[in-house]
This record gives structure tokens, C-alpha cells and sequence, in this order.
């Protein structure tokens, strides 16, 4: 992955799980026994062959101190829009 790659928008998932992750300074097997997931299942969700399921992203969001839709990578901007739409 591009090191100049920046979290948000154009990322699937997994790429905002790892750049949250490394901005944290924490590792793999550190965030798995934080979620109590074995450390293959991070691996998987961070390379977008796995796909956590809601309860796991509400604790990814803890760990990592976001809100569900940065974790996502949706920005205030789009739901803003969305919601004028509506």
C-alpha cells in the first residue's frame, strides 16, 4: 500500500482498519486481544477478505476512539448532503 495514502475516502474498510490501527501504534495481535478475536481474523478484515460484522465495528470504533462513519470512512460532508436530499 501507498505510504501517501490517507484515511477517508476511496478506502475500503479494511485500509481505514489498518491506517486507525498504525496511527495508534498498535499492532495486529495488540487489537486482537482488545476485541478477543484471533489475530488471522484482523488480518483479514484489514486486507478486505473479511468483513466485520456490526458488533465488531462498534468495538473497532472504541478501541479506536471513532465514530461509525469515520470508521467507514464517511465523511460529516456526505451525510449532510443525504440528509438534505431526504
Amino acid at each position: 500500500m501507498d505510504k501517501n495514502i490517507h484515511f477517508g475516502e476511496n478506502l475500503q474498510l479494511g485500509d481505514n482498519l489498518r491506517i486507525l490501527r498504525k496511527e495508534r501504534n498498535l499492532s495486529e495481535r495488540e487489537v486482537s486481544n482488545l476485541l478477543h478475536v484471533d489475530i488471522t481474523t484482523i488480518s483479514k478484515y484489514e486486507h478486505n477478505t473479511r468483513t466485520p460484522d456490526i458488533y465488531t465495528m462498534i468495538k473497532f470504533a472504541d478501541v479506536y476512539d471513532v465514530s461509525l462513519d469515520k470508521l467507514v470512512g464517511r465523511e460529516e460532508k456526505e451525510y449532510e448532503q443525504s440528509q438534505s436530499e431526504a
